[in-house]
């Protein structure tokens, strides 16, 4: 925490959160789960309440008699510094697992019974990419799929019945794509819009499979 208070403190004016990162990543080994492990996830009480003293101790800590707005502000504000935090810390944790395949000894001694980047990548579920290339990557996809969209559909917005099966075809083929493991990873904001967006897409395919019964 030392080390970390001003560094953030610092980052909110220069926006360099690099450093914040290396900390934190540091705390991230210190700070175990319940299995012994350096907590990769930060999902720990021990490290979640590690990031909760941070945050209050830059001045993100709502004043107990404070108005609903001010404490709207000071929330929205907390929240987007743990974020900046978060999006700092993802290419680091990514590069530091990777190097452990070149350094066996520290990895031996902090992930025991992991024997390769790859098994702590797939034991902690994490996506050895940084969130900014992921949401890149789903950006990519979205586009593509707009653009598929584009191409099938008719002047006036609706498929007509001779391009239904192309369309229903091209909708398949992106939905098989995904799988569970395509949303490890993403930041809890990209996870609600696509929770959003699934919710959405699943109440329209069912009343057009019932428009076939």
């Amino acid at each position: 925490m030392d080390k970390a208070l001003p560094l953030t403190i610092s980052a909110k004016e220069t926006r360099e959160f690099g450093p914040v990162a290396d900390v934190v990543l540091q705390a991230m080994l210190i700070l175990t789960t319940s299995e012994g492990l350096p907590d990769l996830r930060r999902s720990g009480g021990r490290m979640k309440g590690w990031m909760a003293d941070l945050l209050d101790a830059v001045g993100l800590a709502p004043p107990p008699l404070c108005t609903a707005e001010e404490r709207k502000r000071v929330t929205k504000e907390r929240q987007s510094l743990a974020q900046s935090i978060r999006e700092a810390l993802s290419p680091v944790r990514v590069a530091y697992i990777q190097q452990l395949d070149h350094r066996p000894d520290e990895r031996n001694r902090l992930f025991p019974g992991l024997s390769s980047a790859d098994e702590i990548f797939a034991h902690f579920k994490i996506i050895p990419k940084a969130q900014s290339e992921i949401r890149a990557e789903t950006y990519q996809r979205r586009t593509e799929l707009q653009r598929i969209g584009a191409a099938v559909l008719a002047s006036d917005g609706e498929a007509s019945s001779a391009r239904s099966p192309e369309v229903v075809s091209a909708v398949h083929r992106a939905i098989a794509a995904l799988t569970p493991r395509s949303f490890e990873g993403l930041d809890p904001q990209t996870r609600d819009q696509l929770r959003q967006e699934l919710a959405e897409t699943r109440a329209a395919l069912l009343v057009l499979e019932n428009a076939l019964s």
